[in-house]
């Protein structure tokens, strides 16, 4: 039986447009294709590749690249999900989204008519204003592996504040080290712009704004989350925290996984109504791994946070 052929999308990361209309269409043409970085595109890719696809953006350096390495049977095309070529429809766009487009698209834009064998849009709009350049429109579709999964996803969550910044920067480590062991996992973090950047190449992490008090518990009444991570590292500022966390975990159904000190240690007690443990990223990303794998374990934690909910926290 002959392999499908192969193809690459070059992107920045996975998006919207990516998936929802890239790789279906790929898919639908019979192509067995992947996503590659700019950093990750090399000469021993392209000559395996039979279809390289650019997703808006690319670098003088990587068009270099594939001028130097590209072979008689690569087909090379340009997706395009905005007005990229165009600086007037760039008008009332933030400063720095501008440039973003002009110095990695618009700039490109003579050397990619030149240079691409097709273009393909997400709109008709866009497809009729560049007809020009052999045009194809593709409609938007969900990758069939999305639509279904045999495993129930598992949200862990860390709802640090500001003050939190060096329990977060710890956390992140573990983070990427349970993700790479796991499909099925998914992290939900507070922050702002920087908490954003460091977590951009993390899969299946959100980034939710801080709010006030009065949101936070109308959110948390009504979403469910299945663990929640309460790290603390030594510091006169933390040793004067108190156990709220439970409440917060537990209104969620989440079970909580605290560090072995206080204000934890001595009200939760281990593995009955939550989990201490030292600050060791390794046995973090472990419990959390342990407890995603074990629905049994889950239930007997959050049965045994309910009944000291019932009996209070100091009981």
């Amino acid at each position: 039986m002959t392999e499908p052929a192969k193809a690459l999308v070059l992107s920045e990361s996975h998006t919207a447009s990516t998936d929802y209309f890239i790789f279906p269409y790929l898919q639908s043409l019979g192509y067995q294709a992947r996503w590659i970085s700019g950093k990750g595109l090399d000469k021993a890719l392209l000559s395996d590749c039979r279809l390289l696809v650019i997703a808006r953006y690319v670098t003088a350096a990587q068009l270099n690249l594939l001028a130097s390495c590209r072979h008689s049977g690569l087909q090379v095309v340009y997706f395009m999900d905005d007005d990229l070529f165009d600086a007037h429809a760039l008008a009332g766009l933030p400063w720095l989204y501008q440039w973003k487009i002009v110095s990695n698209a618009l700039v490109h834009r003579r050397r990619l008519i030149r240079f691409c064998d097709a273009f393909w849009f997400s709109s008709p709009y866009l497809a009729e204003k560049y007809s020009a350049l052999r045009s194809v429109v593709l409609s938007p579709a969900a990758i069939t592996p999305t639509l279904t999964t045999n495993t129930s996803p598992i949200v862990v969550c860390y709802h640090g504040t500001a003050s939190h910044q060096q329990e977060l920067a710890w956390l992140l480590p573990i983070i990427a080290a349970v993700q790479a062991q796991s499909d099925t996992i998914h992290f939900e973090l507070f922050g702002t712009g920087k908490v954003v950047r460091a977590v951009k190449q993390l899969p299946r992490v959100a980034v939710l704004q801080p709010m006030s008090w009065p949101n936070y518990l109308a959110f948390t009444s009504i979403q469910r989350r299945d663990i929640g991570l309460a790290p603390l590292l030594p510091g006169k500022f933390n040793a004067a925290r108190a156990a709220t966390k439970f409440f917060d975990y537990a209104r969620m159904g989440a079970v909580g996984i605290y560090t072995d000190t206080p204000p934890y240690q001595g009200v939760i007690s281990n593995n009955s109504d939550g989990c201490l443990l030292t600050n060791n990223p390794a046995l973090w990303a472990d419990k959390i791994l342990q407890l995603a794998n074990d629905p049994c374990l889950m239930e007997k934690l959050q049965a045994g946070m309910q009944v000291r909910l019932a009996k209070g926290i100091f009981c």
